[in-house]
């Protein structure tokens, strides 16, 4: 089936999101075949009618296994091992695999067509990944990194991660994940807040450069690319030294740090959607003590002083949402866009940028998708505002197309009353800061 888009305010993202008024786009099954300012023939006609259309949003950091409510059930002890030990058979892959069906239809009605998942349970990503491209379920397209690898005690350790430490378990884990026919490895250098034993020291070192260092080597030659949960500087440092490709969430970057940036080519992904909530909502709501306030906003200084740096010194800066947090949805990637602009001074179509064009360069699937071009996959977002006017416009999409496949006026289930609480926080005085 052939689609028009027509009367189409477009942004050109391959051009600082330029509006390209009364454009047509042509779709032909699941690739864009042209786009210009004709009125062509076609089996389905969308008149847009000045709509804005750009191409469908990537979140380079999600988690399938959750929705963002605040849960106990990844906080350890019984509980925890209680659900693992479930999702270890046959009843529990099959729930798995439904609650991660519907959250990759949230990320999908809510703009998103391009999601890399990092960190699942028992390989249930690969699973939705495939019938997804089986045409067997209806989604984002999907880079997966199964479980992630961890040591003991490490970010991930018990529920989300597999864990070694020597480094032939590790490189062992490494290889069972490409059997296992994932798109990239994610590893834990850092712990995270919740792992924390001190107020100040968040983001611990707990994977060292040796070990590191093998499980990128392995990676690499196997063909795969190793992202890295890190929260510190020390932990940066080790991630970079070790030829991680992607740092996730991030930490400040000094001038040696920043050369290895440039020397590696590694990206930093950042990921507020959790931090803003967990530092600014009162403690009723986040269910946080003072420990982890405080290091929560240690964190996001450093993910924000990272990012204004890496903008400043143009490296690769991607984002994701850290979906599946608590405060996190599977349906808000358009709030990651809103905290990067509030937070780090990037303009809204530069912020847009992020989310399609850079961040399909940071995967390496801009021959693919990332903007709308002839010959690109028809992954489209089409909104009633000007997002550039207001990234509030993107929240509601009126169509969304993944690979051809088109949902007209998606209806979203939204958790109303974290809403409410998301929206009431004033963006335009955030302040990280604290004294420890």
């Amino acid at each position: 089936m052939t689609t028009l888009f027509c009367n189409a305010n477009l942004l050109d993202v391959e051009h600082q999101c330029q509006i390209l008024p009364n454009t047509s786009v042509l779709v032909d099954g699941d690739k864009i075949v042209s786009v210009s300012g004709d009125t062509k023939s076609a089996d389905r006609v969308i008149d847009l009618q000045g709509a804005y259309l750009l191409p469908g949003l990537i979140n380079l950091h999600v988690h399938l296994f959750g929705t963002g409510a605040p849960s106990k059930a990844l906080s350890g002890g019984s509980l925890q091992k209680f659900l693992m030990a479930v999702l270890k058979t046959p009843l529990g892959a099959k729930i798995m695999d439904g609650i991660i069906t519907k959250n990759v239809s949230a990320q999908l009605k809510s703009g998103t067509t391009t999601i890399r998942a990092v960190g699942d349970f028992c390989y249930s990503d690969v699973r939705i990944r495939d019938k997804i491209k089986a045409g067997k379920l209806l989604g984002p397209r999907m880079l997966v990194s199964g479980p992630a690898i961890t040591v003991p005690g490490g970010h991930g350790d018990g529920n989300f991660a597999r864990t070694g430490e020597t480094v032939e378990e590790l490189t062992a884990f490494v290889e069972q994940n490409v059997q296992a026919g994932v798109d990239w490895i994610k590893i834990c250098v850092t712990g995270g807040v919740m792992d924390a034993k001190e107020i100040g020291h968040p983001g611990e070192l707990k994977m060292n450069l040796e070990q590191t260092k093998a499980v990128c080597d392995r990676a690499h030659a196997l063909g795969m690319r190793v992202a890295s949960h890190t929260e510190s500087e020390e932990g940066l440092e080790v991630a970079l030294r070790g030829g991680v490709d992607t740092i996730e969430h991030g930490a400040a970057i000094n001038d040696e740090m920043l050369e290895l940036y440039r020397q590696n080519g590694s990206a930093m992904i950042i990921t507020l959607s959790p931090c803003v909530p967990l530092s600014f909502l009162p403690p009723q709501v986040t269910k946080l003590d003072d420990k982890a306030n405080v290091n929560t906003k240690i964190v996001g200084k450093g993910m924000v002083d990272g990012a204004k740096r890496a903008m400043r010194e143009q490296i690769p800066l991607g984002l994701g949402t850290d979906a599946a947090c608590p405060l996190c949805t599977q349906y808000n990637t358009w709030r990651e866009l809103a905290y990067l602009s509030a937070l780090c001074g990037m303009s809204p179509a530069d912020a847009i940028c992020t989310a399609t064009l850079r961040n399909a360069q940071i995967a390496g699937i801009d021959a693919v998708t990332g903007s709308v071009t002839a010959g690109k996959a028809a992954d489209l977002l089409v909104v009633g505002e000007n997002p550039l006017e207001d990234l509030r416009a993107l929240r509601e999409p009126l169509y969304v197309m993944a690979n051809g496949r088109l949902l007209e006026h998606p209806q979203q289930e939204k958790m109303e009353d974290m809403e409410k609480l998301l929206d009431s926080i004033d963006l335009e005085s955030l302040d990280f800061s604290v004294d420890v």
